[in-house]
């Protein structure tokens, strides 16, 4: 048995520094104080002591957790690993974890749906990539599954087209052909399923100017020409940026 000797408030407010025998023991917050009713003269066996011990390693780690959830909104796995990182023991994780969701401070679809929207509202990310996204943080697949399927389709389409009209003026300098094939793999990168890609590509209603082909091509062939000994490879190159061969005949044609 061991008794409580001194009990000296800390700086930290709500917080204190328990003595035993005289000799410095363990620090609890004023709510250990209150549950465990410890005061001055009172004896404490090793059992309860590490109860005491326990309890208030727990109310810290709510403590961190709460802070950490006071920025932005966390999924299970996210605050599980937060915990982790600052070397709580699992029971003491596992305890702050069942009483955060049975608070409702965390609750992985509600995350879900907050991080779709937020994802279509900020960024040009399609379904995929907010996939991959949610499925990093921890968000089991059903959970992710049931957030995707509520997504608008014409929302989906409106950010796909206005990502795809910045890719368009990116690639203003290369052929349509060739620009036509970036904006599908950049749509693709960004996640957007075949579906939303085509029926992007058709809402732009993109034709080429043939005047305006032919006159990229021509600065092309200015840039590059020295580079090649042979007119057949010249040629090869050009067709490997999406030029036609008439096209590209007309312009090495009218160099000569």
């Amino acid at each position: 048995m061991a008794k409580i000797t001194k009990i000296q408030a800390q700086k930290r407010k709500g917080r204190y520094n328990v003595f035993l025998d005289g000799k410095y023991a363990f620090p609890v917050a004023e709510q250990t104080l209150i549950d465990f009713r410890l005061m001055n003269d009172v004896e404490l066996t090793d059992e309860k002591i590490k109860e005491i011990q326990d309890s208030e390693n727990i109310n810290k780690a709510y403590g961190d957790a709460v802070n950490y959830l006071s920025y932005q909104l966390r999924t299970k796995k996210e605050i599980k690993d937060y915990l982790y990182k600052k070397e709580y023991h699992r029971d003491a994780v596992d305890e702050v974890i069942e009483r955060l969701e049975r608070l409702h401070y965390i609750d992985d679809a509600s995350y879900a749906k907050s991080f779709v929207h937020d994802q279509l509202r900020m960024t040009a990310n399609g379904p995929k990539i907010i996939q991959q996204k949610m499925a990093q943080k921890g968000v089991p697949d059903n959970v992710i599954q049931d957030a995707l399927f509520e997504i608008d389709s014409d929302t989906l389409l409106e950010n796909a087209i206005d990502f795809a009209k910045k890719q368009v003026r990116k690639q203003s300098r290369t052929s349509f052909k060739q620009m036509v094939t970036k904006l599908r793999s950049s749509l693709y990168q960004k996640g957007f399923d075949n579906e939303i890609i085509e029926a992007t590509i058709k809402a732009l209603d993109l034709e080429p100017d043939e005047d305006e082909e032919l006159e990229k091509l021509r600065k092309l062939v200015s840039k590059v020409q020295h580079r090649y000994d042979k007119p057949a490879k010249l040629i090869n190159y050009l067709m490997t940026k999406g030029y036609r061969f008439d096209e590209i005949k007309k312009v090495l044609g009218s160099e000569d």
